[in-house]
């Protein structure tokens, strides 16, 4: 039982980790049955990882020091997710010897795994905290001598070992050779949804391109990013609005131009509350372009239907239980089930709360955050309302694109 359970949990979590899902990873490992009280070097390792990526670096290094020494196949993993560590602490150290320490540091671990298991990834990290360290000519020599010919080696053909070739030749300053490669990880890491496995490639990439400066430019703009989009948008007109703002001929209109949207600037992780209207349309376009939707809604969902939904006409509620079934469509409890006076308090730590968590996501996995509202320009002065959000997102400097309702043909 505790073995199937086992399996499931550890399963889910490395899905997780692979899609980006940071938090959600270390949940799943960390219900992982330990085995007479002890938890198994998987489940340290995956919840460690996890802790890493989100940026939870001290206790990502207590887990790990968990860790059992090992010479079979698991010291590969086990001895990069400690390199990794040691390079995440050079990151963060202001004194520039420390940092240079640290990077050699993290290249030796895995050297001497790289030498004794001839794992490819294992490598180029070498490789790469060598370059970080300051000692380039090792760096390079240890690409050219062994790590490219491992990889040209290797038959089983994947995302990781594009990245790999791309960051090879980045190092030895074969710039367009490396952004054909990287190129090509991001088309299999996109179509695969492999946002967390390469958003950890782009951290990298990004570090060796801060170090070598301008003349690795051209292998950034030669990458196509997908986005993701933080939400928010006018509901539906209520049926005694006496001036229309969003009246329920216009929504064809507003589908097509969100879907348009969506396409154009390739977006696909979104951020949305649920009111009926826009935020439904937006998640409803997003799940059927393929994307991932996060749903913040305001109070619990009961009580969101209740004071965002049922009063509207349309079939909104329908239609939002369809989003929430989609298996590509989690929501987030606010724990907020305030009404009342507190109402606009609920939608204005909605909208931040929402913010928040897209911000994360895209630090996480590296990739451009960008805003999209439906929205006829004037701001209700209401806390919590959709130009209340456009501030917020202004104030933390997105790139905005409105869509007015007025505009409606």
């Amino acid at each position: 039982m505790n073995d199937t359970m086992n399996t499931d949990f550890l399963k889910r979590s490395k899905n997780a980790l692979n899609s980006g899902e940071n938090f959600l990873a270390y949940d799943l490992a960390e219900k992982s049955p330990d085995i007479a009280g002890t938890p198994s070097a998987e489940k340290l390792h995956i919840m460690s990882l996890a802790l890493a990526r989100s940026g939870s670096l001290s206790r990502a290094k207590e887990l790990a020091a968990l860790l059992p020494e090992t010479n079979d196949e698991s010291a590969v993993d086990i001895c990069g997710l400690k390199s990794r560590l040691f390079k995440d602490t050079a990151i963060v150290t202001p004194d520039p010897a420390e940092k240079r320490k640290l990077f050699h540091k993290a290249a030796e671990i895995s050297e001497k795994i790289f030498n004794e298991k001839h794992a490819w990834y294992n490598g180029i990290n070498a490789a790469s905290c060598y370059f970080l360290s300051g000692d380039l000519n090792r760096s390079r020599q240890l690409v050219a001598s062994s790590v490219l010919p491992r990889c040209e080696s290797e038959t089983n053909k994947d995302m990781w070992l594009d990245a790999t070739f791309g960051e090879c030749y980045l190092l030895l300053g074969d710039y367009p050779r490396s952004a054909d490669f990287y190129s090509k990880a991001a088309e299999t890491a996109m179509a695969t949804g492999q946002f967390g496995n390469f958003g950890s490639t782009l951290r990298q990439l990004r570090l060796l391109s801060n170090a070598i400066g301008d003349a690795a430019n051209s292998v950034w703009a030669s990458l196509h990013l997908p986005k993701i989009a933080i939400f928010s948008g006018h509901c539906i007109d209520e049926r005694e609005r006496p001036v229309p703002r969003f009246p329920l001929s216009a929504v064809p209109w507003i589908r097509k131009q969100i879907a348009q949207h969506i396409a154009n600037e390739d977006i696909r992780i979104g951020f949305c509350s649920c009111a009926a209207g826009s935020d439904i349309l937006f998640a409803q376009e997003l799940l059927d372009a393929g994307g991932k939707c996060h749903i913040v809604p305001p109070f619990s969902i009961e009580s969101t239907v209740r004071n965002c939904i049922a009063k509207f006409p349309g079939e909104w509620e329908s239609m939002l239980h369809d989003i929430l079934e989609h298996p590509q469509c989690s929501i987030v409890d606010p724990e907020c089930d305030e009404t009342g006076e507190c109402e606009d308090c609920a939608y204005d730590f909605a909208n931040r709360y929402l913010l928040g968590l897209a911000r994360l996501r895209a630090r996480d996995l590296n990739l451009p955050l960008v805003g999209l509202s439906v929205w006829d320009g004037k701001d209700s002065g209401l806390p919590g309302g959709t130009g209340s959000a456009i501030k917020l997102w202004n104030a933390n400097a997105l790139s905005i694109t409105s869509i007015n309702p007025r505009d409606a043909v």
